[in-house]
């Protein structure tokens, strides 16, 4: 650019000098005055020249700067685009941590939520256990109990199984005495209202004193052959009931059994007044 600015003026002086050879006549102190303004002015141009190559210098200086601003700009600006990648990445990458600690945080509250109701259940599975091994250690208790009462009832089942033989042995013996005495007791009535016949019979035709005390005796024995049929029977429901109240002769109270021992009771005495009358 220098030398562009340089070629136009150069030919300034030559043709001022030009000029002072084809006016001869012109005086030598203005050319030499005018010459020495184109001095100056060449000068004036050469030092222009030079600020202007000094600024053309300068505003390629700045020209390289600006590249160099504008391309660290956009290095920056490269750097600041991946930056807010980066950060929009970060925050999005701790939203997403914060919700992953809001659900750790919300699984170890339930963590710990379930680790309190097993140290509760614990606690009474616990507490349960002891109770049952205290009523275990009862129940055991009790059972060697019922084993020394089991044993000694075994022991009275073996009793009662020998007293139950040998029960049986006088229950049949009884029942065997039973029908005796029944047909005794029958047999024994009827002989003694045939005689009360008979004496009634002889001693009919004679209305004596004799004849009427027979005939009320006769009345009374009817009559007393009466109630005892009756009162037979109800002594016979009170020795079962007696019998079946007891544990031991509960089972022997049979019909057989009661039936002699009723008659027993009534026709013991009988007999034996009779006997002591008789002899």
């Amino acid at each position: 650019m220098a030398l562009a600015l340089l070629h136009p003026v150069s030919p300034i002086p030559m043709f001022f000098l030009l000029l002072l050879h084809t006016f001869p006549s012109a005086s030598a102190q203005p050319v030499h005055h005018y010459a020495s303004q184109i001095q100056q002015i060449n000068l004036k141009i050469a030092h222009l020249e030079s600020v202007l190559e000094e600024s053309n210098n300068r505003l390629k200086e700045r020209d390289v700067y600006l590249e160099e601003c504008e391309k660290r700009m956009n290095e920056l600006s490269e750097k600041i685009h991946h930056l807010q990648s980066t950060l929009s990445t970060i925050k999005a990458d701790s939203l997403h941590a914060e919700k992953q600690y809001q659900a750790l945080e919300e699984e170890v509250q339930l963590l710990w939520d379930a680790m309190r109701r097993n140290n509760f259940d614990l606690h009474i599975l616990k507490s349960k256990a002891q109770e049952t091994e205290e009523r275990l250690k009862e129940v055991t208790s009790n059972v060697e109990k019922m084993g020394d009462i089991v044993n000694e009832q075994w022991i009275q089942v073996q009793h009662l199984e020998q007293a139950l033989h040998i029960t049986k042995i006088r229950t049949l013996k009884a029942q065997r005495l039973a029908s005796v005495t029944k047909c005794t007791f029958l047999k024994f009535i009827n002989i003694l209202l045939d005689d009360l016949r008979a004496l009634d019979s002889y001693l009919f035709g004679k209305r004596t004193v004799v004849s009427s005390l027979i005939s009320q005796a006769m009345d009374q024995l009817k009559r007393w052959s009466s109630l005892t049929k009756k009162y037979h029977h109800q002594l016979q429901g009170f020795i079962k009931d007696l019998m079946e109240r007891n544990e031991l002769t509960a089972s022997l109270a049979n019909d057989e059994l009661v039936f002699f021992l009723a008659s027993a009771l009534i026709t013991f005495p009988l007999m034996s007044a009779w006997i002591l009358l008789s002899s």
